[in-house]
C-alpha cells in the first residue's frame, strides 16, 4: 500500500463521488476512503501512467533486441536463424474445423 502511494497513487475519497453507493473505510488514517477488506480504491494521473507504459514497453524492446543479439552469436552459416514474430487476437467467431 504504501509503496503505491510512493509511486503515486491516490486513495479516492466517497465525497469525491456524490451518488455512487461503495463501502467506505470508516476509523484509521483511510476514513472515508472507498475501500473493502483491506483494499482501498485509488487513482494515479494519467500522465504517470503513461510514463510508466512508455518506460516499460522501452524495457521490453531492450531486453528482446539483447535477446536477438545473443541468439545471433551462436548462429552458424550453415543453420541460419530465422526469426519471424507474429501474433493475433480475436474474440468470438467461429472456431475453424
Amino acid at each position: 500500500m504504501f509503496n503505491r502511494l510512493r509511486q503515486g497513487y491516490e486513495p479516492v475519497r466517497a465525497e469525491e463521488h456524490p451518488g455512487y453507493q461503495a463501502p467506505t473505510i470508516e476509523d484509521g488514517k483511510h476514513a472515508g476512503v472507498i475501500g473493502n477488506g483491506g483494499l482501498i480504491l485509488t487513482r494515479i494521473p494519467i500522465e504517470t501512467a503513461q510514463e510508466r507504459t512508455a518506460y516499460y514497453g522501452g524495457r521490453t524492446r531492450e531486453q528482446m533486441e539483447a535477446v536477438d543479439q545473443d541468439l545471433m552469436k551462436e548462429q552458424h552459416p550453415s543453420m541460419p536463424i530465422n526469426q519471424q514474430r507474429q501474433s493475433r487476437v480475436s474474440f468470438g467467431g467461429r472456431k475453424s474445423d
